[in-house]
């Protein structure tokens, strides 16, 4: 692989892993102004800085391409990385085609036919060619999707900019039409009721941080840049999303119903009809520079368990771009299968928050495994304060993924939400003895290949 991801790369690539701008913000903005306030300005300390933190200490120790699988393989087996490996690639096939469906989501404001309400078929037809528009792109190689994520980032935060200071301007002048941060609830609604609609929202959208880490190998100087561009990612994603939310409470009240498009709408009303036309544009632009970015880093899983074995050998063919041709490429035909199957998405996407929070959870136990078993490995970046700290960094995450699978089994039924990733996730032990022995002719043809 070639080193080619800069810092700034690093941080565009990250931004879009996790943020993408605040288009995703509209249910916890339905809850009401001071508790999505709260959500937004607590969830990143108690959910994104620790994975983050965790994230900067493993990614320097250990920056090898495949990221937390590789910190697993030597933390906890090669059992454990294979079925951290495969629950995530499960997770990205379940995820990665939302994207699409919110890139349709906004262009149907030009084009009303492509929504779902529209030609369904038209509709489809449209994800698959955003779908393979940009596999292909990933093809150019990770130097060029760092170059396009830098611009596209720009692109989608500088509208929000706008909105945000014409209406502070404005706010500054005249005062606030409502109180930005009042009410805590909107009317009608309940605390349990409001987290079980808000909560699993604002953990997903700080959630990602992990994703960068699997082009470790591509990176100019991970054991440098890893944790800055994840300490400049995160205090450009946390301005991204309460900069403009505050600023657009302020002006809408808590009797406004927040929904796809309103951020259009509100930006229009603040900062006038062309700042909310390029919201809208933005919108697809959004969509496609998270589905780009995702592309990159997840289609670097079957790349590495190709290389130990457990998948085709032909899924570790690179082009001359040091991009995972074939690899890319099953991707995408599994993500255009998901397409053509499934009508549903956001109940497929039930499943996200039980496969991420087992994907994280390996993650959490590979750091305090290697902290107990390998005290001495080099550790560039150390979460500091030894193991209290240690423990608490972990102990967080958990107890607001926790927190998320809880109000959302309890409003969605405990069979989407638990039953349907239990079975998925089952089938990673299943395979593992089916596939393992793949893994152990590799080795026996490869010296250097690790053992089981």
């Amino acid at each position: 692989m070639k080193r080619n991801l800069s810092l700034l790369a690093l941080v565009s690539v990250i931004f879009f892993n996790v943020c993408g701008g605040p288009y995703a913000l509209e249910p916890v903005l339905n809850a009401g102004p001071g508790l999505a306030l709260l959500l937004i300005v607590v969830t990143p300390l108690l959910w994104g800085l620790p994975v983050a933190l965790v994230c900067a200490e493993l990614g320097t120790a250990l920056p090898e391409e495949g990221g937390y699988y590789a910190w697993s393989k030597r933390s906890l087996g090669p059992f454990w990385a294979f079925c951290q490996g495969w629950w995530a690639w499960l997770f990205t096939i379940v995820d990665l085609v939302l994207y699409p469906k919110m890139f349709c989501q906004y262009l149907q404001f030009f084009a009303p036919e492509i929504g779902e309400e529209g030609n369904i078929w038209l509709h489809k037809g449209t994800m698959i060619v955003v779908i393979w528009a940009f596999v292909l792109f990933n093809m150019t190689g990770a130097r060029t999707v760092g170059s396009f994520a830098k611009l596209f980032a720009v692109l989608i935060i500088a509208p929000f900019g706008l909105m945000a200071l014409s209406g502070l301007f404005r706010a500054v002048a005249a005062d606030w039409p409502y109180a930005p941060a009042q009410p805590l609830l909107n009317p009608g609604l309940t605390l349990p009721a409001a987290l079980a609609a808000s909560l699993p929202y604002a953990l997903w959208n700080y959630q990602g941080w992990d994703a960068i880490s699997t082009v470790a190998g591509e990176m100019d100087n991970p054991r440098r840049d890893y944790p800055r561009a994840l300490f400049i990612a995160s205090v450009v994603i946390a301005a991204t999303y309460a900069i403009p939310a505050f600023v657009a409470l302020g002006y809408v009240g808590p009797e406004y119903e927040w929904d796809v498009g309103s951020w259009s709408v509100v930006a229009a009303q603040i900062a006038g009809p062309w700042v909310g036309l390029c919201i809208s544009v933005m919108g697809m632009a959004s969509a496609l520079g998270l589905f780009f970015s995702l592309v990159l880093v997840y289609s670097r899983i079957p790349l590495v368990m190709a290389e130990d074995g457990y998948l085709p050998k032909i899924l570790t063919t690179c082009n001359l771009y040091s991009a995972p041709t074939f690899s890319l490429l099953l991707c995408g035909t599994l993500y255009t299968a998901i397409v053509l199957i499934f009508n549903d998405f956001e109940e497929l996407a039930e499943v996200d928050v039980t496969l991420f929070a087992a994907v994280m959870l390996l993650e959490l136990a590979s750091f305090l495994v290697l902290r107990w078993r390998e005290p001495a490995l080099p550790r560039p970046f150390r979460v500091p304060g030894g193991w209290p700290v240690a423990a608490l960094v972990c102990a967080l995450p958990v107890l607001c993924v926790s927190t998320s699978i809880y109000y959302r089994a309890s409003d969605s039924g405990a069979w989407p939400v638990l039953g349907k990733a239990a079975v998925m996730m089952a089938s990673g032990p299943l395979l593992y003895p089916i596939l393992s022995p793949r893994r152990r002719a590799a080795a026996a043809n490869d010296p250097e290949s690790p053992g089981e």
